[in-house]
This record gives C-alpha cells, sequence and structure tokens, in this order.
C-alpha cells in the first residue's frame, strides 16, 4: 500500500528591515540640501543628489510583502535511505531580486550535486521547484524550512523570514532480518501465549478432573462438583506470555556518528520488538537521554503500531538538539518484565537509570551499540590516546553493570543481532544484586 502524499500551505507577510547604509544615505542627503541652502553653494546639492536617487529608487516600496507558499511531498513516509521527493510553490507581490532558501533540514539531506538554495529574476513573482532528499535518520521529522529573502534595489531594505515549513515526514527503520539468526526454539527470550503441554496456572482451560489434596480451593468447578457430588477442580494450560521493555539510549548530538548509532540502535529494537510481537508477548518501549517516551507493555498489531510511532518520536526528538535533557526516567516498568537496553554507554545518566532498575529488582540485559568503526583512523597521536582513555572508560562501565548482574554484550555493525539472545537468556538466570538506589 503506497503511502499517501503530504502537503503545507500557508501565507507569511515579511516585514521589512533596513540595511545599515541607509541612516547615513538619509544623513548625506538631508545634510547636503540643508548646507546648501544655507550656504547658497549649489555644488554642495550637487553632492546630495546621488544619495537622494538612491533613496528614491531604493525606498520605492516600504511596505511587508506577502508571501503565499505550498510545499508537497510525494509521499508522508519513507524507509531509513530512499529518495523524499516532492515540489515547492511560492508566489509573491513584489518584484525585487529573490533568494529562496531549503535550510534546518531534519532527518534528510540533500543528493549529491543537488543544491536548496535557489536565485529568482527580479522580474518573476512566483516560483516553483521539484525538491529532491534523501531520508537519513529514522524518526518523525519536520524535513525543514523555507526562507525567503528580498533586497530592494540596491539593497537598502530587505524582506526576510521563514515562510513555510515542510509537511511532517515519517522515515521508518529498516528492520533487520532475523529468521537465519535465530532458530524456532530460540526465538523469544521469555515464554509466550503458545499453549504448553504442562497443565496448571490460570491459563487456557486444559481439563476438568477430581480433587485432590494441594488444588487450590479457588479451582473448584461448582457446577461440576453439584453434578458428581463430589469435589471436582478446573485445570489450566499456564499463561506463559511475558513483558519485555526495549529501552532506546537516544541521547545524540549532530555529529554523523551520533546518527548512526542511534540508527542502528533503532534497527535493533524494531527488531527485538517485531520477534517479541510475533510471539505474543507484550512489549513497551522506552527512551533514554532525550525527551523521554513511555509505551507501556502490549501485544497484538494495535501494539505494533503504538511501538512504531513511539520509536519514530524518539528518533524525531534525538534529531532536534532541543529536546535533549537529562532527567531522570521513572517509568513504572512491570517488575516481570525483562529490560533490554541499547546503548553505547557514553552517557552516565543512561548507565545510572539503568543500576536503578536494577537495584529495583528488575532483569536488565545491555547491548553496547559498537562505535569504533564509525570514527575512522585517529588524525594525531593525542585523538589516538583519547580514543584509548574513552575504551578504558567504557570497559569500566562494562564491568560496573556486570558487578550488579547485568549481562552486557556488544552489538557489531555487521551483525548486532547475533549476540543479543545469549544475553537475554543470562538476564533471567542472573543472581540479584541489591545495590544503592539511585
Amino acid at each position: 500500500m503506497t503511502a499517501p502524499p503530504a502537503a503545507a500551505a500557508g501565507t507569511a507577510r515579511l516585514s521589512p528591515s533596513r540595511d545599515a547604509r541607509l541612516v547615513p544615505y538619509c544623513l548625506i542627503a538631508l545634510g547636503g540640501l540643508a548646507a546648501s541652502l544655507v550656504a547658497g553653494q549649489p555644488a554642495l546639492a550637487a553632492l546630495a543628489i546621488p544619495f537622494a536617487l538612491a533613496l528614491a529608487v531604493g525606498l520605492r516600496r516600504t511596505r511587508p510583502v506577502t508571501v503565499a507558499a505550498r510545499f508537497v511531498l510525494d509521499t508522508d513516509q519513507v524507509l531509513e535511505g530512499d529518495p523524499v521527493t516532492g515540489r515547492l510553490e511560492l508566489a509573491w507581490d513584489a518584484a525585487f531580486e529573490t533568494r529562496i532558501m531549503l535550510d534546518r533540514l531534519r532527518g534528510v539531506a540533500p543528493l549529491p550535486g543537488d543544491a536548496l538554495s535557489w536565485a529568482v529574476p527580479v522580474a518573476s513573482r512566483s516560483f516553483q521547484i521539484p525538491i529532491r532528499m534523501r531520508a537519513v535518520q529514522w524518526g518523525r521529522h519536520t524535513p525543514g524550512e523555507v526562507w525567503v529573502r528580498m533586497e530592494a534595489p540596491l539593497g537598502l531594505l530587505t524582506w526576510t523570514g521563514n515562510v513555510i515549513a515542510a509537511p511532517a515526514l515519517r522515515v521508518l527503520p529498516g528492520s533487520e532480518r532475523l529468521t537465519d539468526l535465530l532458530d524456532p526454539a530460540e526465538s523469544r527470550t521469555v515464554l509466550g501465549t503458545h499453549r504448553s503441554k504442562r497443565i496448571g496456572g490460570d491459563g487456557e482451560f486444559a481439563e476438568l478432573r477430581p480433587y485432590s489434596p494441594g488444588d487450590r480451593l479457588r479451582d473448584l468447578n461448582w457446577p461440576a462438583t453439584a453434578r458428581h457430588r463430589r469435589p471436582f477442580v478446573n485445570r489450566h494450560h499456564p499463561e506463559l506470555a511475558g513483558d519485555v521493555v526495549i529501552a532506546i539510549d537516544a541521547l545524540a548530538d549532530d555529529s554523523a556518528a551520533s546518527t548512526a548509532v542511534l540508527a542502528r540502535a533503532a534497527r535493533a529494537a524494531w527488531a527485538l520488538a517485531s520477534v517479541h510481537l510475533r510471539a505474543n508477548d507484550r512489549v513497551g518501549l522506552a527512551g533514554l537521554g532525550g525527551s523521554t517516551q513511555w509505551l507501556p507493555p502490549a501485544g497484538g498489531r494495535l501494539a505494533r503500531y503504538r511501538l512504531l510511532e513511539t520509536l519514530l518520536r524518539i528518533g524525531g526528538d534525538a534529531a532536534d538538539p532541543a529536546t535533549v535533557r537529562h532527567d531522570k526516567h521513572r517509568a513504572a516498568v512491570p517488575s516481570s518484565a525483562l529490560v533490554i537496553a541499547l546503548t553505547p554507554l557514553h552517557d552516565k545518566h543512561t548507565l545510572d537509570t539503568l543500576q536503578a532498575w536494577r537495584a529495583r529488582g528488575r532483569s536488565v540485559a545491555v547491548v553496547v551499540i559498537e562505535t569504533a568503526d564509525l570514527l575512522g583512523e585517529p588524525a594525531s597521536p593525542a585523538e589516538a590516546l583519547a580514543r584509548r582513555v574513552l575504551r578504558l572508560e567504557l570497559d569500566r562501565r562494562r564491568r560496573e553493570l556486570a558487578e550488579l548482574g547485568i549481562p552486557v554484550v556488544t552489538a557489531t555493525a555487521d551483525d548486532p543481532m547475533t549476540t543479543v539472545v545469549p544475553a537475554l537468556r543470562r538476564a533471567r538466570r542472573a543472581p540479584f544484586v541489591r545495590g544503592r538506589r539511585r
């Protein structure tokens, strides 16, 4: 099913702003004319005439300029790495030299060789251009803002402003292929709702049998007991569904490496969530480090859509530096849930949150997103030394988590999911170490 197009339209009113030369020109023109009248020297007036003519030409229009804009994207949903196409339409009520620029890109980047600024001839009062970009960051974004700058003749007045923002774009993370990585017996880190051969618990009804010592009184089947005149109890298949909370370290900056780490975490999170949802487990999602997002565990198709929407919000907030803060995450993680944290371990606040969850008795597993391959070769001995210090600090943080009973594995760029499943199995078996509550 093809995603529908997205469009944004509006009208902006741009007020003029004066150039730094405007006041000196006025003073010279008025001063020269005044001096010519007082001194009776026409030559002084001749000096002021060029400045007066410049003012007359440059100030022909001083009122605001109205710009009507329409921004259309051919689709409102793409995959990471896919092209983003559309068109931009502008019309204004003035005949000035105009420059148009698409600025403040979020989640997208221009294609090689394509410029995102255009000069419009003076005689034109409208503009239409196709837009071509590439989606580079998963999340829900406003891809860019259209800015217009108009200059009066000689540049004494300018009209500048943001006339329209692009419509919202959903960039979906690509899903990892897990079929070849996990066999059916190991495709679930916690038990799900598939019926078990074992009998007991409060799940699906299994059988009706006579009462035996040790059976719970609440399992008595009163109609069968009255009919047979001896106690009968209901037996059930146990409910094996589990809660899984995937926590993503969403603290990002404007660097390309940070964006790549966040994209890797998103792909791993979506892959893990898809596996658990297909197995009828309840999956929750928490974003840490930026604008905190929390999706309580749930199952089914609706949970899959809600999970994706929350994941996109996390990616969009991480791409916007204004949302970064260090609030401690206080989401009510279910006591029976397994928390899977996807993080490069760069942020100390994320480490504190994981330790706090473990101190409250939660099962926690940490998947470290490897970043060494994103840095390239060190440019100097000092940079090489700094990387060694960073590596030692990350190793210390891994040991600190391991001492609390939190299994830690590293997800490589080539195959980030192969080492996750053993860590999730160990998380259930890890002994609980009660630490200091954060």
